[in-house]
């Protein structure tokens, strides 16, 4: 009898690539953050230019984080979402950082980046995003590529998320936002120091 099948050996693959995930840093790493940061800000731009009224949201809302890259997976009955974010207050000052690690379980397999824009509307939810303590999900609007357009999404449980893939238009995904971390600035340049 064959104890290690694909099927097993693949589940084990899966689970110690969440168990990894969950553990990234917030922050990236000290000398990566301008760079980062400029990358999140153009992000931003691409979501700006293919949502008409998206600007006027974040200027109503709490704050919002931008994620360039986040990575999605599966592998057979696993997968997820993991990338980093920069957060922003409504005027666009950058005041901290996001990480997600968004395990899931299902039939799944293959791979693909995305880009993601989660909009706070009021500032307790903002407020709970920052003490790492949001819980339940937020659904996704999918956003065209440089040629389409969408329109402002609502708020689903007081968040607006809008994704789009990092070569155009993709479906949009639920986004389990007890995965979502934060870290301020400040809090970040404090771990540097030690």
């Amino acid at each position: 009898m064959k104890i290690f099948t694909p099927f097993l050996c693949s589940s084990i693959v899966a689970v110690a690539a969440m168990t990894g995930l969950t553990s990234c840093s917030t922050a990236p790493k000290s000398q990566d953050r301008q760079a980062f940061t400029e990358e999140a800000q153009a992000c931003r731009g691409t979501f700006l230019r293919t949502v008409p009224g998206l600007q006027e949201q974040l200027n109503k809302s709490a704050g919002y984080a931008v994620f360039p890259g986040v990575g999605q997976w599966g592998i057979l009955f696993g997968g997820g979402q993991f990338g980093r974010g920069a957060v922003f207050t409504p005027s666009g000052t950058q005041e901290g950082w996001a990480a997600m690690s968004n395990p899931s379980v299902g039939l799944q397999i293959g791979g693909q980046g995305l880009q993601l824009l989660i909009v706070f509307e009021t500032a307790e939810r903002f407020g709970e995003f920052k003490a790492n303590v949001l819980s339940g999900s937020a659904g996704g609007t999918a956003v065209g590529g440089e040629s389409g357009t969408s329109a402002v999404a609502a708020y689903d449980n007081g968040i607006a998320v809008y994704i789009t893939g990092q070569k155009g238009l993709m479906a949009g995904a639920s986004v389990g936002l007890q995965y979502l971390r934060y870290k301020s600035l400040a809090e970040a340049n404090e771990i540097d120091k030690k």
